[in-house]
């Protein structure tokens, strides 16, 4: 049997509340389950999330495995890195200071408004090389266009002397072997 950590939808219509559940992955979305390990909020400002830490451990020691929301909601608690480090033989009594090492090695996470700046800068980057590449492109062909006549018919000449090499030479080939 599968044994999943999930999310069960609660609460009235538009007002959702979810509880974090362990079920097994063959039964509905909110039908039947385990256990009950905690719940989350999205409608509150900051959005709540309440675990009980041991169940979560004890399931995730079991094998169970978190859905994708589940998981990201985990991470966002702390869960998942204090698992890892469970893991790993890290003692209970380390895992706070461990857990503050591990952050300050990682870069410091950015706001929303500037991940949409740097959007947003992006996009206008890509647009003005577009717009070059499509300047560029007239050029090369009003150069083309701006060729004598004379040039064009001896590029016209020198073309088919060289596919009659070519041609030749593959059939040398062909003897060859």
């Amino acid at each position: 049997m599968a044994v999943r950590i999930r999310m069960k939808k609660m609460g009235s219509k538009k007002r959702p509340f979810y509880r974090f559940v362990v079920a097994d992955s063959r039964s509905p979305r909110d039908g039947r389950f385990i256990e009950t390990l905690g719940y989350y909020n999205p409608m509150t400002d900051p959005p709540e999330i309440k675990l009980d830490d041991d169940k979560v451990y004890k399931w995730l020691n079991d094998g169970a495995i978190p859905s994708e929301n589940a998981r990201e909601l985990l991470r966002k608690a702390g869960l998942l890195e204090r698992w890892s480090l469970l893991k790993r033989g890290v003692k209970i009594q380390e895992l706070d200071a461990k857990i503050e090492e591990m952050r300050a090695k990682q870069p410091a996470a950015i706001s929303r408004e500037e991940r949409e700046a740097r959007k947003a800068a992006k996009k206008s980057k890509e647009k003005l090389v577009e717009e070059k590449t499509k300047e560029a492109e007239p050029v090369e062909k009003s150069a083309e266009q701006n060729e004598t006549p004379e040039a064009e018919a001896q590029v016209k000449e020198a073309e088919p002397e060289k596919t009659e090499e070519a041609a030749g030479g593959a059939e040398e080939e062909k003897k060859g072997e």
